[in-house]
């Protein structure tokens, strides 16, 4: 530990957060996180500060006087006061800290904070039920005069109101007393509980970030996410990682992708630097590429969005969760990375190792060492169009393709293969505008055709792009594959004569009869199409 570093703790109650807050000594980085909490959250923690439950410890920073100039943001709804002498930047506890002073700070007297009232009635006003004795989030700020807001149960002067209050509406002498019991020991034990805290005093960015790597309160290692941030955060540059990946996933909502693990967003950053991303750690980058980290940074930022825009618009992968590997993403996006004006050959050679990928289980039948084999493959690829971007082990043997699925089950590869093939045969491989395309519907013909645990057959399985915003397709019908597109839009979703004339005469049997020939069907289509691709399909 360097000598300028020292770690001490402390244990103090509550109202004595909530004066360092007041007082400026309570300080934000701007590489913190921002506030996720759920009302869940919010509600239990006070359910554990009421039962004397440890909640953890916070961990503090206060580094060398002016050695850094983090911004300052907000706790709860609540403003975050100029800093002062000997403040404290909160590194672990922001969640718990935002929650308890957001609740426990009455916003009508405030001092020199300020508040965004908005916020606290939607997240922070929380109250306590006297009457079932629980905490509660109103509705409205319209409460029974026995439902109390938590900041007024560390405020003993309240005591006395809420007793005029409880007479004054007429109820009886022992509900008071009862009332106010509850009412004085709730508030007593708030007022009381012990917050133990860690202080770092001292040291550097890289040294705080692996000490709250080894002792926040949860017991977990710190997120690359937050790691990242904290080590590259540059208000000159106007740089947070975390602001970054959240600009990224807003702008990926308008393909449906808006929910991308940030775990695979920080892989296809340190993918970018010219090793694969399992054999480099993102906090080693930051330090090997000081002067360059940010910029390869928003470069891939960009480059995932065009892989994005590739799949969705080229391979009609119009939802992240028809996404089969997350590895095929971290792949697309190297590609728009090293190759700003990719040819129509490349796009075809990409579009056609996306396929192979998927069907194959390329991702999940290679060793490690075979994937980096694989990623050195892909790499040649970015250099030459000639070369094969796949990479296969036994060059004179084709990929098998893993049975027919049972089941439509988006935590199944095959699965997701087969309805992005159906996808497109549907559209006939064509390529989709995602200004007009928004997305998919899955639709099924028989809704009582099911596994045992309520899972759809394939063969029930109607895919169908939502193009031109076809809101009819959200209350889809059997006869509208049947009927109202005709005959070319039916034969697209594997509807032929045939199964018209059965489902019109509706004989005993008339709906296995369907899901047989479907199945049939469907699976002969993409037998040829896998075929094509080099690939042995299944023979049954």
């Amino acid at each position: 530990m360097s000598s300028q570093l020292s770690i001490h703790t402390r244990v103090r109650r509550l109202n004595q957060y909530i004066e360092d807050l007041q007082r400026g000594l309570l300080q934000i980085p701007a590489f913190q996180r921002d506030f996720v909490w759920t009302p869940k959250n919010r509600l239990e923690l006070f359910d554990s500060l009421k039962n004397g439950y440890p909640i953890g410890s916070i961990l503090f920073w206060q580094p060398v006087p002016d050695q850094y100039r983090f911004e300052t943001q907000v706790i709860g709804p609540f403003s975050v006061p100029p800093k002062q002498d000997n403040y404290f930047y909160i590194l672990d506890g922001f969640q718990r800290l935002s929650t308890i002073l957001g609740c426990l700070i009455n916003p009508d007297k405030i001092g020199s904070l300020q508040v965004d009232k908005a916020k606290w009635k939607q997240d922070f006003f929380i109250c306590y039920d006297l009457d079932k004795e629980e905490f509660f989030l109103p509705r409205s700020q319209s409460v029974e005069v026995y439902q109390i807001p938590v900041y007024d149960l560390i405020n003993t002067r309240a005591a006395f109101a809420l007793e005029r209050r409880l007479v004054g509406n007429g109820y009886s002498e022992s509900a008071v007393e009862a009332y106010i019991d509850r009412y004085t020991k709730l508030g007593t034990t708030l007022i009381d509980y012990n917050l133990p805290s860690i202080d770092i005093i001292g040291g550097g960015i890289e040294e705080v970030v692996e000490i709250f790597s080894r002792v926040n309160s949860k017991g977990a290692p710190i997120s690359p996410d937050w790691m990242v941030s904290a080590l590259t955060f540059s208000s000159e540059l106007g740089f947070r990682l975390g602001t970054e990946i959240d600009n990224l996933t807003r702008r990926l909502k308008k393909y449906n992708f808006q929910n991308l693990k940030r775990e695979l967003i920080l892989q296809c950053i340190t993918n970018s630097f010219g090793k694969a991303y399992y054999d480099q750690k993102i906090e080693q980058l930051v330090k090997l590429y000081k002067d360059s980290f940010i910029d390869v940074t928003h470069n891939t930022i960009d480059s995932i969005e065009k892989a994005v825009l590739f799949l969705y618009e080229e391979l009609l992968v119009v939802d992240s969760k028809l996404l089969p590997y997350g590895n095929q993403l971290i792949f697309v996006t190297d590609f728009f990375n090293k190759i700003a004006n990719p040819s129509r050959l490349q796009l075809d050679k990409l579009k056609r190792w996306f396929w192979i990928t998927t069907y194959s289980s390329y991702f999940t039948i290679y060793s490690l060492s075979k994937q980096r084999e694989a990623y050195y493959q892909f790499q040649k690829f970015l250099i030459d169009e000639n070369e094969e971007p796949v990479f296969n082990d036994r060059p004179n043997s084709s990929f098998d393709v893993p049975d027919f699925p049972v089941k439509i089950f988006f935590g199944s590869v095959r699965a997701k293969a087969l309805v992005l093939f159906m996808l497109n045969y549907s559209n006939n491989f064509e390529r989709v505008d995602a200004t007009s395309t928004y997305g998919f519907d899955l639709r099924y013909l028989f809704d009582d055709y099911r596994d045992s645990k309520g899972n759809f057959y394939p063969e029930s399985a109607v895919p169908i792009l939502e193009i031109d915003q076809r809101f009819f397709y959200k209350h889809f019908l059997l006869s509208i594959v049947f009927d109202q597109e005709g005959d070319a839009f039916s034969e697209r979703h594997f509807i032929t004569s045939e199964i018209k004339k059965i489902n019109d005469t509706q004989e005993d049997g008339w709906e296995s009869k369907i899901l047989n020939i479907r199945r049939d069907l469907i699976q002969s289509a993409e037998r040829t199409f896998v075929e094509s691709l080099g690939l042995n399909y299944p023979r049954e």
